[in-house]
């Protein structure tokens, strides 16, 4: 990539990755929604819609933005801690 477009690309990647040992702020309560998720990869994804006050996926939009976890991520991990996984 050349020209002005692949200079904003190029130093976008350059501060999206991180060293390893840098705390990227994640609570502890993601690893459980990742393994979860490894569990789920194996079976087919499916849709599940909801409606929901236009305000409030806004501001979910921002806040799972803004620490870096997808609001599918945030979705799993709070209908897996309320009702648990099929055994």
């Amino acid at each position: 990539m050349s020209g002005k477009f692949g200079d904003l690309i190029r130093k976008a990647r350059e501060t999206e990755q991180q060293p390893e040992d840098q705390n990227t702020g994640k609570p502890e309560t993601q690893k459980t929604s990742q393994e979860v998720a490894l569990v789920a990869e194996k079976e087919k994804d499916v849709n599940l819609s909801i409606k929901v006050p236009e305000s409030l996926r806004r501001h979910w939009a921002a806040e799972s933005k803004r620490i870096g976890v997808s609001m599918t991520a945030a979705i799993i991990e709070a209908l897996t801690e309320r009702f648990g996984t099929p055994k």
